[in-house]
């Protein structure tokens, strides 16, 4: 499981599962309680016209690729130690 202090769109999770070497893969978002970056839309969002992405706090391309490979990491490290 990878979680998230934030508010992560449902698209980047879709992509960790996707990515993920473990067929049982989750994210949980908002974990100990509300991050500042509000909410994280994935790449192809923005330009959206949208709350969610106007929003953000974050600059667009810097945010899907850093939190699923971040936890992919994590997960090669966690295996390495089975």
């Amino acid at each position: 499981m990878g979680a998230v202090d934030a508010e992560v769109f449902n698209l980047i999770a879709q992509r960790l599962k996707k990515e993920s070497p473990y067929t049982a893969t989750m994210m949980a978002t908002l974990t100990n309680g509300m991050a500042r970056s509000g909410y994280i839309p994935n790449d192809a969002a923005y330009g959206m016209d949208t709350f969610e992405v106007l929003s953000s706090r974050l600059k667009p391309g810097c945010a899907e690729g850093a939190i699923v490979n971040g936890i992919l990491d994590l997960m090669a490290r966690s295996r390495g130690h089975e």
